[in-house]
């Protein structure tokens, strides 16, 4: 796939849409397709943050004409990295690599910056197998409704976004292994106020595959726990024993890569290089259509 022109051009870009990722050559493709077909007349930049993957997944942000950084592993971390790598941007938006953006998505957090009350916000969620799982389709259906447009409730999964300069104001992420984008969000709404946080009338579509593995109603009795634990004071490195995340099984034509070295010890990877001949892939590997949701289950 030819790299866009809106993409590695020169000049200051308005977006910088920042995808922490592990091993998601499988997801990140049509990911990036919707990214990259965002309806935006702005400069942007996309920004893959590689936690040291074993699999394709950077010759696979490479190849789209992404800017493949890399950082120690943990989705914090990675996150504050690709922001620190884009310190022109004016606005800055977190993808997860399994989620994909309506074409309007850019333009819609655009608008929401005209009002200069907002400092940030997020989408609302549907997923990708949720026909036929109606507690899907209810975890995405309640994000619609006022009563739970609270920042309690904000996971990076909606794709958070947010004004360049809050976002520094804040000091970014906190480096916590989980909870890090909940607690994001609240301080965002309480550095800006009232009215600071929009939540958009605009759906991501995230996909099912871990809560399909795991149970959806098992998963967020498990979420719901882990909050209210939370909020009774225990430390989200403590709460990271109940939260089992499952990192993205490998593909069997996928050689396994020798052990990972420590993040300092890593040569970085320098993909500003236009010849990326070595590891540019067929665009038939970006032939995947973007994740869309099918309609309410059948009760």
């Amino acid at each position: 796939m030819d790299s866009p022109n809106n993409c590695k051009e020169s000049g200051r870009p308005t977006f910088a849409v920042i995808i922490p990722a592990l091993n998601e050559e499988q997801g990140l493709p049509s990911t990036l397709v919707t990214v990259l077909k965002q309806h935006l007349t702005s400069k942007l930049e996309v920004v893959v943050v590689d936690g040291g993957s074993q699999d394709k997944t950077v010759e696979v942000a490479d190849s789209a004409g992404a800017r493949v950084v890399s950082a120690g592993r943990g989705r914090a971390l990675q996150m504050n990295t690709g922001a620190a790598s884009v310190p022109e941007a004016r606005y800055l938006l977190f993808l997860h690599a399994d989620t994909s953006l309506p074409p309007s998505a850019l333009r819609s957090v655009e608008e929401a910056f005209e009002d200069p009350k907002v400092h940030g916000g997020c989408f609302q969620l549907r997923f990708d197998q949720e026909r036929h799982s109606p507690s899907l389709w209810l975890w995405g259906w309640l994000t619609r409704l006022w009563l739970f447009r609270s920042t309690r409730l904000v996971f990076g999964d909606r794709a958070i976004f947010v004004r360049r300069s809050t976002f520094d104001a804040l000091g970014g992420y906190e480096s916590w292994p989980i909870l890090e984008d909940v607690d994001f969000a609240q301080r965002l709404h309480l550095y800006g106020g009232r009215g600071c946080f929009r939540f958009l009338n605009v759906d991501v579509v995230t996909s099912s595959r871990r809560l399909l593995e795991i149970g959806p109603i098992k998963q967020q009795l498990l979420n719901t726990s882990i909050m209210a634990l939370w909020y009774l004071g225990f430390s989200p490195q403590r709460l990271k024993e109940l939260y089992k995340y499952r990192v993205p099984k490998l593909p069997q034509s996928t050689t396994a890569a020798p052990a990972e070295q420590p993040a300092a010890a890593r040569k970085p990877r320098s993909h500003e290089s236009s010849d990326t001949s070595s590891s540019q892939l067929p665009s038939s590997h970006f032939a995947t259509e973007e994740k869309k949701p099918d309609g309410p289950p059948h009760l």
